[in-house]
């Protein structure tokens, strides 16, 4: 708590440069500079996931004159506990840079211009209206105190403000840290994050539509993983919103 107070003081007093969050270039009047916001519209464009919201790999775009209609990835034609999950974009330059920025190199700064675009992506969604409340992904405590903050509370924290949802801080929590995830494959991520975690306030979360908040949605398996917990513990639908997605494998 002393150390994230502290980044906040220093971040009032020595204010970071205005430069565009995802490409560090240019001096940007809004969210991003003119040529990340026409590098976010080619995402847009692009054939996904109508669950998960994954694009397909790099290079498959949408035929606009002929469009083919959305099919369901194979992680989500077995089965997922959420409703919808969407992200700003694909996990790769210059959004991975950003994501790295913020969670290896404390660029906290960050957390706030992400989180508008990850708004811009919450807001373009009908279903995301329904929501009642965000739940940020917890880190196990200990990872939480070296690291001096949590990536996705600082998201969903910036994400609430502008959309005036509450952020649910405490529903849930970290009681098992897990090895890291990288690498591995879905059902391996899946094992490694049982009994990961505990809803400890279901009273906060009983019969509301939840959104999850995180900074990348890679396999899914740990807002699977949440979303089956939140569910048993009185949520009557779960939603997942993150700032950059892994794109599909193209491997059936």
């Amino acid at each position: 708590m002393f150390r994230e107070l502290l980044h906040a003081a220093l971040d009032l007093v020595f204010p970071p440069r205005r430069v565009c969050p995802l490409c560090g270039g240019g001096d940007p009047e809004a969210v991003v500079c003119s040529g990340c916001r026409e590098l976010l519209a080619g995402y847009a464009k692009e054939r996904m996931c109508p669950c998960c919201g994954s694009a397909g790999p790099r290079g498959l775009g949408v035929n606009l004159v002929h469009p083919v209609q959305p099919v369901l990835c194979p992680d989500c034609r077995s089965g997922r506990l959420f409703e919808l999950a969407r992200a700003v974009g694909p996990y790769e330059e210059p959004l991975r840079e950003a994501v790295h920025q913020l969670k290896y190199y404390r660029a906290r700064w960050l957390a706030r211009p992400m989180a508008a675009l990850m708004a811009e992506t919450f807001q373009s969604e009908a279903a995301y209206f329904r929501t009642r409340g965000l739940v940020p992904v917890p880190l196990h405590p200990a990872r939480e105190q070296w690291r001096g903050f949590n990536q996705s509370v600082l998201l969903a924290r910036a994400l609430g403000e502008i959309t005036g949802l509450p952020v649910l801080e405490r529903v849930v929590a970290r009681i098992r840290e897990t090895p890291p995830q990288t690498g591995l494959a879905r059902y391996e991520r899946l094992r490694n994050l049982e009994q990961a975690f505990r809803v400890q306030k279901p009273e906060q979360i009983t019969g509301k539509i939840i959104t999850i908040v995180d900074d990348v949605f890679t396999t899914g398996s740990t807002v699977s993983i949440l979303s089956h917990q939140l569910r048993q513990a009185g949520a009557t639908g779960v939603m997942v919103l993150t700032f950059a997605i892994a794109r599909q494998t193209g491997k059936g």
